[in-house]
């Protein structure tokens, strides 16, 4: 954009009112008194300064920070908030999404919140990494968002994270004990309707926030039927499309949900209700990722999202 040009004289003027504004802090009013003009022609000084090139901010740190990006990336997308980790090597990068993940919801959590999370290495990351030595915010309830799964890893279990936050935070924990997936739907819906699970589920439906990872169409459909040994023609034929998932609703390259056929096998939130969620924080990472991660943004499954640069980058592409 083309500079207005003034005379040296404006400039030496413009320069007096930046001094007084910038470095003693006086006040827009204050100025005016002293320089006898109007308040208004002091605001449209400070406001030109800096299009002058008379006042230039420097943010100390910004070079080292991914915050440009950051806003970039809100920008395209529309979403709420978006955070990034530097390059890390693949091992720490789990670790370091959780430890960055955990910053931004101390940040927004408040009193009375309730907090649900999905499966996972990175949420239950998150977890792992919150600091036990600060004071968190009261009467916080944490729920899971799925049922769970016999994981080979005991530290991706949902209702271990759940469990872990619970006590890190003095929180309220409310557990579903269910599977992820029952062999039938006349199981599934004898499930549902038990007391326990009615109640636990309107807990579920409260939800201030929602912490998820966010699966591939490699794993996540793949790990779930595995668990009863169903993967056959007409159980595998329908993941074609599949992008990504998150909370074990599925969705293709444009975010459009996609249904598989063990849909009425699953517990977990049902999608109306997990899009009611006010806060929905994607916790994810890696180029292996990158196509589920856009996938899920266009969806509108998240709307804050965690992330490593390279795949923020990629983002951006």
């Amino acid at each position: 954009m083309r500079r207005k040009s003034i005379t040296e004289e404006q400039k030496n003027e413009y320069r007096r009112v930046a001094y007084y504004y910038y470095k003693e802090g006086l006040t827009q009013e204050d100025i005016a008194k002293r320089m006898k003009m109007s308040r208004q022609r002091v605001n449209r000084i400070i406001s030109s300064c800096i299009d002058l090139g008379i006042v230039t901010i420097n943010i100390e740190g910004l070079d080292n920070s991914n915050l440009e990006l950051e806003t970039k990336l809100e920008d395209k997308y529309g979403l709420k908030e978006v955070r990034i980790i530097n390059e890390t090597a693949d091992e720490q990068k789990i670790q370091e999404l959780g430890i960055e993940g955990g910053k931004y919801l101390r940040s927004i959590l408040k009193d009375n919140d309730i907090i649900g999370f999905s499966r996972g290495r990175n949420t239950s990351a998150l977890v792992d990494f919150l600091p036990e030595d600060v004071e968190y915010p009261h009467n916080i309830t944490v729920t899971q968002l799925m049922g769970s799964a016999i994981e080979t890893n005991e530290n991706t279990a949902v209702d271990e994270t759940v469990y872990h936050f619970a006590a890190k935070l003095h929180a309220k924990a409310s557990r579903l004990y269910a599977p992820i997936i029952l062999s039938n739907e006349e199981l599934r819906d004898s499930f549902i309707q038990e007391p326990y699970f009615e109640k636990s589920y309107e807990v579920i439906k409260k939800c201030d926030i929602a912490v998820v990872g966010i699966g591939t169409a490699s794993s996540q459909w793949k790990h779930m039927i595995s668990l009863y040994d169903i993967a056959d023609k007409e159980q595998t034929e329908w993941a074609k499309d599949v992008a990504g998932e998150v909370c074990t609703h599925f969705y293709n390259s444009e975010g459009a949900a996609i249904e598989p056929p063990f849909r009425n096998r699953i517990i977990s939130i049902l999608l109306d209700d997990y899009m009611k969620i006010p806060v929905r924080i994607g916790v994810a990472g890696g180029k292996d990722k990158t196509e589920a991660i856009a996938a899920a943004i266009k969806g509108d499954y998240i709307n804050v999202l965690i992330t490593d640069l390279q795949t923020a980058r990629q983002l951006m592409e």
